[in-house]
Formats: C-alpha cells, structure tokens, sequence
C-alpha cells in the first residue's frame, strides 16, 4: 500500500467513495457511539481536515497524537484519560465490516458484560493475523501472525473491541515484541493470565483488514461495507 499511503493515512484510503475511517466512525454511531477519539499520526492534517468537529458524521471527534507510530498497544494511551469513566468501543482504522455487527456486539457486551470483548472473523489465510483460539466463546490464546501452516485455527482478530480502562493496566505493562512494536494481543494474553474475562464474538458479516492492494479492490467490491 506504500504508493497510495505516500499521499494519504492509510484510514483515509477511499472505499466505496469515502474513507476507510468513514466507514468505521459510521458503523460507532449506529452502536450508540456519540463521542469518539480519533488517535492521529502520519498526516494527520488529512484526517482534521476531513472529519473536522464530526458534525456531518452525528458523533463528536476529539483528536489525540500518537507521537511515535509504536504499535497497537499504545495506540489508545494518548487518549487514555477521554476513555477513563466507561467502556468503550477500540477498533482500528483500517478495517471494514458491516455497522450491523458494531451494533450487534454492542448488544453482546450489554447482555453479557466482560473485561475484554473481541471481534473475530473466520478466514482462509490466518498467518497474516492475531490467531485466536477458543472454548465456546471464551478466549484462551491468541498468536500474533504465526508461520504458514502453523496456526491452529481460522479465527483472528478482526480489530475491533469493547473494553474498559483495565486495558490501560496492561497495555501500560507492555514490551516491546519481535516486531519492535507495542502490540494489543500481547496485553489480551497478560488479561488471560490473569483470569480476566476475556471474551470473542463472531463476525458474521463481510469484512476486511485493507492491507494490501488486492484487499482495497476486494473492499470496494463488498456490498454492505462501501
């Protein structure tokens, strides 16, 4: 995607005629979401200046800089004190589903609270992703992009969650992994140590992780996404 993220942040892709971070703030306010932290780094002119105030949207945006691009892990710490009072949705900026299913685990949460509700989707090609393994609908493992053929499942984690300000407690426990960056499964897999509830819900609904150009022409091709 480095050719088309030369001149745009990667949610700022256009998918159906609008950005991906479109999409994604949509799909929030459908789930009941009417204030929202947007974390901006790379370009983030780009992003202020399209979203603005959220008005157009229907749900209020305040911005936070992540200084340095280190990772899922400390993505949200930059906004750690906005998100500090209650749970909330953390869903990152460059994945597609339906808003329905934003609603649909809204419910889910609602219904059956948990310290930790995780988006998953079955694919075909689980190694580019978080690996999540389960029992029933509980989490007990997940590998962040294991070697081909390695993984043991289809299921991954489709980035998006509910959580709570706990997630600050381990997030802020974090070092760095092979990759050299701060990652969120390493924090679901301390929470799992730990005996904290941590909880999967199943996607349905298309969906897709933008990452590469065949994923892009895949997404405009979604109906239901776009």
């Amino acid at each position: 995607m480095r050719e088309i993220t030369d001149s745009v942040p990667k949610p700022m892709i256009e998918v159906g005629g609008r950005p991906i971070l479109w999409h994604v703030l949509r799909a929030l306010r459908e789930a009941g979401v009417s204030d929202a932290a947007i974390i901006v780094g790379y370009k983030a002119g780009a992003i202020r200046s399209y979203f603005g105030s959220g008005e157009e949207l229907g749900v209020r945006l305040s911005y936070f800089v992540q200084e340095v691009q280190d990772g899922t892990g400390r993505a949200a710490e930059p906004a750690r004190e906005f998100l500090s009072d209650a749970p909330f949705f953390f869903s990152f900026g460059d994945i597609l589903t339906e808003p329905s299913e934003y609603v649909r685990m809204a419910a889910s949460f609602e219904e059956t609270p948990t310290d930790l509700l995780l988006a998953v989707r079955r694919v075909e090609d689980p190694h580019r992703f978080g690996v999540v393994s389960m029992d029933g609908d509980v989490v007990d493992r997940i590998v962040e992009k294991p070697p081909p053929g390695t993984a043991d499942g289809n299921w991954v984690n489709a980035g998006i969650f509910i959580t709570g300000p706990l997630l600050f407690d381990y997030t802020a426990k974090l070092t760095p992994s092979e990759r050299g960056e701060y990652e969120i499964p390493d924090a679901i897999r301390m929470m799992i140590a730990d005996g904290r509830s941590v909880r999967a819900f199943r996607l349905g609904s298309p969906w897709r992780d933008v990452g590469t150009p065949e994923d892009l022409a895949a997404a405009d091709g979604d109906a239901g996404v776009a």
